[in-house]
């Protein structure tokens, strides 16, 4: 009661207190006066509009995860956080270091995965906060207005921030480390940013006029570069002159290309050039980035890439990879099977593979034994796989390790009695596979007992857009399948129930005309339910906590509304509907009154 005191009562200071402090503590009297003797409650010095209850936050964290913190303040209001993207900046800008640099250097030890803790750990102290549709798996947080303000003060001495109505960076005295541009209505001059040479972080969300010649050569000591929606093509001749590079974003820029030495860039750990539809090929010396451990190409119009890919044997990101098939060993460009040596991969996603002509050719690749393997995307241009004949592929199907789609989209997945499909696959994506009518999915039945006998066990995510499943496999609704939590179903045109999975938290099912069962789901919090206008039965859903349910052509509420007991409802109808769900004592109030928060509005048809 002491410690609510202390908050006077505002919503933002009892969470940081209570969930992010005291639920780090040991729930014991003596630990908690502990917290009530800090002197950070009575700190003087800080601006009136800054509450020292976050400087007692901040001073409970580990001088790795302060430096994290702060760094997370330059990411600009509307901005998301992703995790990916900050957690490679803070490896960048040496904010992860390995447990004992005398006996482990940082290309062996797994930073991903200790900056991840970081992160995790920020979200569990209610230092950022995962935005709607990510609270199960935090991918992308913001960061409280409040939090933000002190964070930003906290970094005032190396960290600059401009945003909206400013341009003006400030001059090129003060001892910059990090500056980030937020989408301003002014277009920004980079001979105004060259000014900051001591720059080791630069983030750009922003238009910059740039002019022929510009260059990044007057930024000797930067390890992050994040640039977004700007042309910035021009800047590509001095990229190599970063010797000290490790963190490389240019999202949706015209860049053509990449420096033919970029070899030079020999600290390179992530290159990202996400949607840069004017980047067409990439240099050979991108071979000899030998830390390199992310690349990704994805939607831009890289169609090759190097022969000797296989040397960077410290990836272990790679997305948007062209699948190039050739068989000459005089060829220039990178094949399939060069993926073989990349043994750290953890995420990768494969274009084109209705080029691939041989199942040996794709056996080369050694999906297989890619056992740190977490996400796997494989796109097919379905219309030129309908056309490649029986010599493409036997059967007229890409055949992967225990893993087969065909040109009539029935999949198969196998598991052995000595080996799981996928053992590390975390989330799963089957999108546009509009004739898949069928999907076998064949555990051991004589290996039942043993957890490792299921395919894909460490699945959490599924997501299957368009297709003409009639209901999900036996397989993937298995008792012992315990890691799915969120399942997403969207445009299944034939399925008709979804029944008995033990752990999924999250359901969401959209458009699925045929859908009249939903059953079995004993631990599901939250489900969203957009024009099912078959469904019939809702029931086995103990934990449920937030119903949606979305139809503008219902003319009365659905009856299983009275079998469910969710904290909040979120009801979408047409008019009439909204207008009598509304109205005390009718028969359609009578199937949610007993729902105790409703948030009732009214759809155009």
């Amino acid at each position: 009661m002491e410690i609510l005191e202390n908050c006077d009562g505002l919503p933002l200071a009892i969470k940081l207190i209570g969930g992010g402090l005291l639920s780090t503590r040991h729930p014991s009297e003596r630990e908690w006066k502990a917290i009530l003797n800090m002197p950070a409650w009575s700190l003087t010095g800080l601006p009136l509009d800054l509450d020292n209850r976050l400087y007692l936050r901040y001073e409970d964290l580990s001088p790795q995860l302060k430096q994290c913190f702060l760094y997370c303040s330059m990411f600009p209001k509307g901005v998301p956080i992703l995790q990916d993207e900050v957690t490679e900046m803070w490896i960048s800008e040496g904010l992860i270091q390995p447990p004992d640099k005398r006996s482990t250097s940082s290309h062996e030890y797994d930073l991903e995965d200790k900056a991840t803790e970081y992160y995790q750990e920020l979200i569990k102290r209610n230092l950022i906060e995962p935005i709607e549709g990510y609270y199960l798996t935090g991918f992308r947080c913001t960061m409280h207005d409040v939090v933000r303000s002190f964070a930003e003060y906290l970094a005032r001495e190396e960290s600059v921030m401009v945003g909206q109505e400013q341009a003006n960076t400030g001059g090129g005295g003060v001892l910059v480390r990090r500056l980030s541009v937020g989408q301003t209505v002014l277009v920004v001059e980079w001979a105004v940013l060259q000014r900051h040479e001591s720059l080791r972080t630069l983030i750009v969300n922003s238009r910059v006029n740039f002019h022929p010649g510009d260059s990044v050569g007057s930024f000797s000591g930067l390890r992050v570069m994040y640039i977004l929606s700007a042309n910035s093509d021009t800047l590509v001749p001095s990229l190599s002159r970063l010797k000290h590079l490790r963190y490389l974003h240019l999202e949706d820029t015209d860049i053509s290309r990449l420096p033919d030495d970029i070899h030079k860039m020999k600290f390179l750990l992530y290159i990202s050039l996400v949607d840069c539809k004017s980047l067409c090929y990439l240099p050979g010396s991108i071979t000899k980035l030998v830390h390199l451990r992310s690349l990704n190409i994805d939607g831009s119009n890289v169609s090759v890439v190097p022969k000797g890919f296989g040397e960077l044997t410290n990836l272990r990101s790679l997305y948007g990879f062209p699948v190039h098939v050739d068989m000459d060993a005089s060829s220039s460009w990178c094949s399939l099977q060069e993926l073989e040596p990349l043994s750290q991969l953890k995420d990768l996603t494969l274009h084109g593979l209705e080029k691939v002509q041989d199942s040996r050719m794709a056996e080369m690749a050694m999906i297989s034994s890619k056992h740190h393997l977490r996400e796997l995307q494989l796109d097919i241009l379905w219309g030129q796989f309908g056309n490649a004949g029986n010599h493409g592929c036997t059967g007229h199907q890409v055949y992967w390790p225990q893993f087969q789609a065909s040109s009539t989209m029935a999949a198969t997945v196998t598991a052995t009695s000595t080996s799981a499909p996928f053992p590390k696959l975390r989330r799963l994506y089957l999108n546009g596979l509009p004739e898949c009518e069928e999907w076998e999915w064949n555990d051991c039945e004589e290996h039942s007992d043993v957890e490792t006998a299921i395919a894909m066990p460490c699945l959490e995510k599924l997501q299957i857009d368009n297709c003409k499943l009639s209901c999900l496999p036996p397989g993937l609704a298995s008792s012992k399948r315990h890691a799915l939590r969120e399942l997403n179903l969207y445009e299944l045109t034939n399925l008709t129930h979804v029944e008995n999975f033990p752990s999924v938290v999250e359901l969401d099912v959209f458009d699925c005309p045929e859908l009249k069962r939903i059953n079995g789901l004993p631990m599901l919090q939250k489900i969203r339910i957009v024009r099912c206008t078959k469904l019939e039965v809702l029931e086995g859903v103990p934990a449920l906590d937030s119903l949606r349910l979305e139809d503008a052509t219902m003319d009365t509420l659905p009856e299983y509304l009275r079998a469910v007991n969710p904290r909040y409802l979120e009801l979408g109808c047409n008019l009439e509907l909204c207008e009598s769900s509304l109205s005390p004592g009718s028969s359609e109030w009578n199937k949610i009154s007993h729902i105790g928060k409703r948030n009732i509005g009214w759809l155009e048809d």
